[in-house]
């Protein structure tokens, strides 16, 4: 690891000032919102890609996955810089590994990330523009088969706030100093996770801690660790009961992990929604033959947070994420609270002791 480089991420947006485009990129088995759009993103590019994933695969066989590298090869020999950041998970996988060789055989920078620490980030900075932050790897099962949620945002100094958080991954910098700001809504906070900075755990407290109304969660992993009190998640968790005890409406959805050959996953989501309920929070699960991997936190219809962080000690305290939290914007807090909803409905056949 190299000394780190004392960058301060200090940006906030008025979003009324500044005119930010945001689109929200849902998408749900066989609703591919992300891979279209993308792909579309990509193939307009210009100047410059930057890509940090926590997953990237390139199947021999073929796949729509591949458009997207495709298209990254592509944009490289049309001239436009692009570079590609992969987790190095230390596990060789064949698809993984195809995927880095494709690259490189095209003739694209990309790099393995430093082993030191675990690249969870999924963000796409484009032409100095445009950011793609959120839940979305890129592999079969996350873009065509699973429930995710990002954001297409527009506007350069977000997209130069993570551009520079990438130059600091893509250079094995992983110390940084990083200063929360208290905006007044409607704004926008980006969330460029270093390991130890916990950006997403204050600014998950703070929005849970703020509810008045409504809270709606809908995350791949909720941590409860009842042997480390001071765990990050179990904060957050305080957090929600917090909230159901004064009377805000607090719903979970999780996934549960009833496909997955790792049945210590579903043993432990059971154990979290078995407090959770306990203590007056709705919970559900999401259907099975399916998996949720969205991130998405919608408090009170208008602040949002969208991220590839999940609520668990490695994820809020360890790993590099992304994300961003948007305060006071009641139309795309409407759009989530319905993508949520629409999530909550369709669990409700399969939930295990269903709640309203």
């Amino acid at each position: 690891m190299r000394p780190g480089a004392m960058l301060a991420f200090l940006l906030c947006l008025r979003l009324l000032a500044v005119g930010v485009g945001i689109t929200p990129l849902f998408s749900l088995p066989g609703e591919p919102v992300y891979y279209r759009e993308v792909l579309r993103a990509l193939e307009e590019a210009q100047e410059e890609i930057l890509a940090m994933l926590s997953d990237c695969r390139f199947y021999p066989e073929g796949s729509p996955v591949n458009g997207l590298l495709e298209a990254l090869a592509r944009a490289h020999r049309q001239g436009v810089t692009v570079r590609v950041l992969l987790e190095d998970h230390g596990i060789p996988d064949p698809e993984t590994e195809a995927a880095y060789r494709f690259l490189e055989g095209e003739g694209v920078e990309v790099r393995w990330d430093s082993p030191d620490v675990t690249l969870h980030a999924k963000l796409l900075v484009l032409d100095h523009r445009y950011v793609v932050v959120g839940s979305s790897p890129w592999t079969y099962n996350a873009l065509f088969k699973s429930v995710q949620a990002d954001l297409l945002i527009e506007e350069g100094d977000v997209a130069g706030t993570f551009a520079g958080f990438f130059r600091l991954i893509w250079e094995g910098r992983f110390k940084g100093r990083v200063e929360v700001m208290a905006p007044e809504p409607p704004a926008l906070i980006p969330l460029p996770e270093l390991p130890g900075a916990e950006l997403h755990h204050h600014w998950a407290l703070r929005l849970l801690e703020g509810a008045t109304r409504s809270i709606s969660l809908a995350l791949y992993k909720l941590g409860y660790y009842p042997q480390y009190p001071t765990s990050p998640s179990n904060e957050l968790i305080a957090a929600l009961l917090d909230a159901a005890a004064r009377g805000v409406l607090v719903r979970v959805l999780l996934e549960g992990g009833e496909d997955y050959a790792d049945l210590e996953f579903a043993r432990e989501a059971r154990k979290t929604a078995t407090y959770l309920r306990l203590n007056g929070v709705r919970v559900r699960f999401d259907p099975t033959g399916e998996t949720l991997h969205a991130k998405l936190l919608v408090v009170d219809g208008e602040d949002i947070m969208v991220s590839s962080a999940n609520w668990s000690y490695y994820s809020l305290a360890r790993n590099v994420e992304a994300g961003v939290v948007i305060l006071g914007a009641p139309e795309l807090g409407e759009l989530s609270r319905r993508f949520f909803l629409h999530l909550w409905h369709r669990a409700a056949s399969t939930a295990e002791g269903d709640d309203p």
